[in-house]
């Protein structure tokens, strides 16, 4: 099998994969919200006080017909026909599978819409019909994990919201491929501080309003609470008092007790009276809300560990008429012990504020008395006894609704922070984003991966908000306008040696460079104004100045029409004389150019040397410049002026010559004494590369070397000969100076210790 049908193989699979993805994806979400539909979703109430009772299910296709007043009377109750949703969705989820161009978004949004009305349902069982603590214990494991499940799937789906609002947008995108690139790993986002940082502050506060919420209305509610129990207990003991113990009249007030309890929204378990078979003489006074506990025989106070305490044996009376068996024996009595503890909780006033827990009872207590002259002569205690599930059963109600709408608004407030933080965040992301691509360019052009152009250099300002982060995105704009108007005026060796963290003052490097001239540029802008001039000039210097760039380059400076540029690195010669024969063609070019539409044209000197320089921070303290100094420098530009007298194009030395001989077609010009240098150089002319060279270059090579040696054996007619025929058939400018010179030496012979080197007295 060819590479060819292998790779569309392979992504036929991986569209079939995908596609296959998708369809199960919605059969199974499709068969998850009717698995929702026709579990049980919640329980109604249990029977209070009744540890064997149980509750009938609640199922969410009859959840709006539930014949429950919670229901129905429900100012919501339309929301729970919105239950039926959930199938409609499943059905459309069905139908998307065979239609083609289905929108994503619509499905996942009628999905979350169906989980959170589920959700609201769920929540509203549990606020309307958890009564105690039995309901949670007695709600079916089934319930849970389905409720259990649907929030988890909840939770995911609005992660995955936010996270596809984020990859939809393109600059998200952008940063995410920035972030992977970069080198340096943010490990602490500030998106990530901020989301903490607003869950972290939520959660605390809902967890401290929740708590004070809760502490303060139970302790309002068991205050009212107790006031009801006390009251009970206390009217119960007036009643034993007033009828002298006497069964004929106490029995009446049980009787109507009890009916009354009957339709009591927060009904008693029982109210009994306990006395002793041997009651003793145990007088106490109450002074305001003193309690003070008497002798038996005098009117000095005791303390309540003085006095012995009888066993209150007797269970005289009870609303729990038929039922006293059932009642434990160890209710039916009261111990000393226990006799003791209750008066001292009556004499300190705590039987006001909160009752006496006995397993799930509560205890309401109060001492049964009959007046005396001395006192109050104790007699027993009247107990109301209340189950603590009915009793706490409205505070039951209150904690499970408070501690619910807790937990979703924190649930909701952490969805709304990552929104929010992304909201937040996001613009400083992106603004990151474009300073980062900013300046990645910059360090393109710095380690010479990259053109060095001021269009390269470009910011984007893509920040939609109207705050300081928007202001500070234009001002950095600002600035890198700014970068990009001076890195046209700055070196790129300038640039370089500037972004390094340790600058070295001077350092040596094997560097070549390429000097440039424009002939006749003076006379050229004779009589034109100065716009004009510079409009010529900089055209000129841009053409040269791309080639060089492109050729791995860089400009030094420019002195008018002048132009310094240096080379470095392995093959800095080749690339040196490459530029040299482009500048030269795009001259020709040029020139053509200007004979066609009747202009000035101009022509090029180019002058090219190798070796090792002086490189760094030349100037003052505070304009600085990284520049090359040295008789390398010099050299090149006296080669470049050299083209004067020989009329060449591009003058190069023997030390250039020995790198790219090979490559380019050169000839020998002269050995010569440049101004300012006593040592003679010898000097050659490159025509062109070998690749592009033509047979004429090689003949014009052949004939004007074979005239230069002859030249230096002052062999003048042989010279001659060979200069003029040169000169003749190519109109060869250098083998016309030689003539001029062999015209001269044959007037004015050269010593006899002449060594062929030419003076040159001028730049």
């Amino acid at each position: 099998m060819s590479k060819q049908k292998k790779s569309k193989t392979s992504l036929r699979v991986k569209f079939n994969s995908k596609k296959f993805f998708f369809f199960f994806c919605r059969i199974f979400t499709a068969a998850v919200l009717v698995a929702l539909f026709i579990l049980p979703m919640g329980m109604q109430s249990i029977s209070l006080g009744d540890a064997e009772s149980t509750a009938s299910l609640i199922y969410p296709y009859m959840l709006p017909f539930t014949q429950a007043e919670a229901i129905q009377g429900s100012a919501l109750h339309f929301v729970y026909f919105m239950i039926y949703l959930l199938p409609f969705t499943a059905l459309f989820l069905l139908i998307m599978l065979f239609i083609k161009g289905s929108v994503n978004v619509i499905l996942y949004l009628l999905t979350y819409i169906s989980l959170t009305v589920y959700l609201f349902c769920s929540i509203t069982c549990i606020v309307l019909f958890a009564n105690c603590t039995r309901w949670f214990l007695t709600l079916p494991v089934t319930v849970y994990a389905v409720f259990g499940f649907a929030f988890l799937s909840h939770a995911a789906m609005s992660i995955v919201g936010i996270l596809s609002l984020r990859s939809m947008n393109p600059e998200f995108a952008e940063y995410k491929k920035i972030q992977a690139e970069s080198k340096q790993k943010t490990k602490n986002s500030i998106k990530t501080k901020l989301t903490l940082t607003i869950i972290t502050v939520i959660a605390i506060i809902m967890v401290a309003f929740t708590m004070l919420i809760l502490r303060s209305y139970k302790k309002m509610f068991t205050e009212a609470v107790s006031d009801v129990g006390r009251s009970q207990a206390e009217q119960t003991a007036t009643i034993y008092d007033s009828a002298d113990g006497k069964y004929e009249k106490i029995a009446p007030y049980f009787t109507q007790q009890k009916e009354s309890n009957s339709y009591a929204d927060c009904p008693f378990e029982r109210i009994d009276i306990i006395t002793s078979s041997a009651p003793g003489n145990i007088i106490y006074q109450k002074t305001g809300d003193k309690v003070i506990l008497l002798g038996s025989d005098s009117e000095t106070e005791v303390k309540i560990d003085e006095i012995e305490w009888p066993t209150y044996d007797v269970f005289s009376y009870t609303t729990a008429t038929g039922k006293v068996k059932e009642i434990p024996e160890e209710e039916k009595s009261v111990s000393s012990e226990k006799a003791k503890e209750w008066f001292a909780l009556f004499q300190n006033g705590t039987y006001k504020k909160q009752p006496v827990i006995s397993g799930s009872y509560c205890k309401y207590i109060y001492p049964v008395y009959f007046t005396r002259k001395a006192g109050y002569k104790l007699v027993g205690f009247s107990i109301v006894t209340y189950q603590t599930e009915i009793l706490m059963r409205s505070y039951f109600h209150v904690q499970i609704f408070v501690y619910t709408m807790a937990v979703m608004f924190l649930y909701v407030s952490i969805i709304l922070s990552l929104l929010i933080a992304d909201f937040i965040t996001n613009p400083l992301l992106y603004l990151k984003t474009n300073v980062r691509k900013t300046s990645n360019t910059l360090e393109e052009i710095l380690d010479g991966n990259s053109k060095i152009s001021a269009d390269q250099l470009t910011f984007i300002d893509s920040i939609k908000t109207r705050d300081e982060t928007k202001d500070l995105s234009k001002e950095i704009k600002n600035m890198v306008n700014i970068i990009r108007g001076i890195i046209p005026y700055i070196s790129f060796s300038t640039l370089q040696a500037a972004e390094k963290e340790n600058k070295k003052t001077t350092t040596s490097r094997e560097l070549c460079f390429l000097f440039t001239d424009i002939r006749g540029f003076t006379t050229l802008c004779e009589g034109k104004p100065p716009k004009e001039v510079v409009e010529i000039l900089n055209h000129y210097l841009d053409i040269e100045t791309e080639i060089i760039l492109n050729n791995g380059g860089d400009v030094d400076k420019f002195v008018g029409d002048e132009m310094m540029a240096f080379f470095a690195g392995p093959k800095k010669e080749y690339n040196a004389c490459k530029a040299a024969m482009e500048i030269r063609a795009a001259m020709r070019a040029q020139q053509q150019q200007a004979l066609t539409d009747g202009s000035d044209y101009i022509s090029m000197g180019i002058g090219i040397n190798t070796g090792k320089v002086v490189f760094g921070s030349v100037g003052a303290r505070n304009r600085m410049d990284f520049t090359s100094i040295g008789d390398t420098v010099n050299l090149a530009a006296r080669l470049e002026g050299a083209n004067k007298a020989y009329g060449s194009k591009s003058i190069i030395t023997e030390a250039v010559f020995e790198k790219l001989k090979d490559s380019f077609v050169c000839r020998e010009l002269d050995f010569i004494k440049v101004k300012g240098k006593n040592e003679p150089v010898r000097i050659y002319e490159i025509l062109q590369t070998k690749a592009a060279a033509v047979d004429k270059l090689f003949e014009i090579k052949d004939l004007f070397e074979k005239g230069l040696d002859a030249y230096r054996k002052k062999n003048w007619d042989k010279a001659e000969e060979m200069f003029h025929l040169c000169s003749e058939k190519y109109q060869d400018m250098p083998s016309i100076v030689f003539l001029d010179r062999i015209q001269h030496f044959k007037n004015n012979p050269p010593p006899k210790n002449w060594d062929g080197v030419f003076v040159m007295n001028v730049k």
